[in-house]
């Protein structure tokens, strides 16, 4: 995924489906900042690194876990891919990209703002 491609003012969210809780949140200001947000666990569902609310990073951000795994990768540059591989508290693998190929789990739902009239949400859930 690219910063680059979304619009300005539109975010997308990263949500854990069962809890709904947003693991990541990324957006695009309308002056063209991103704007990012983030409570981020390791693959034993451990806090590792959270942002304290979505805010500007024009630095970017990166985060690894404790013992080394990449978690989220954000250049500052809009036209960069986006590394993250992105758990849930439980510890399960909710989608992880390496910015190039993207992996999608059963409890990943991916919500935009502001909806539009195309397709708003995209939801991959476990059947019941």
């Amino acid at each position: 995924m690219r910063l680059g491609l979304r619009r300005l003012g539109t975010s997308l969210s990263f949500v854990d489906a069962p809890s709904g809780e947003v693991v990541l949140k990324i957006g695009l200001a309308p002056d063209g900042c991103f704007l990012i947000g983030f409570h981020l666990y390791d693959s034993n569902g451990c806090p590792a690194a959270e942002s304290g609310g979505i805010s500007p990073l024009p630095d970017g951000v990166r985060v690894q876990s404790s013992d080394g795994e990449l978690l989220l990768d954000m250049p500052a540059e809009l036209d960069a891919d986006i590394q993250y591989c992105l758990y849930s508290r439980s510890g399960e693998l909710l989608t992880s990209s390496d910015g190039v190929c993207t992996r999608i789990g059963p409890c990943l739902q991916m919500e935009t703002w502001p909806r539009s009239g195309m397709a708003s949400y995209y939801s991959h859930r476990r059947p019941d």
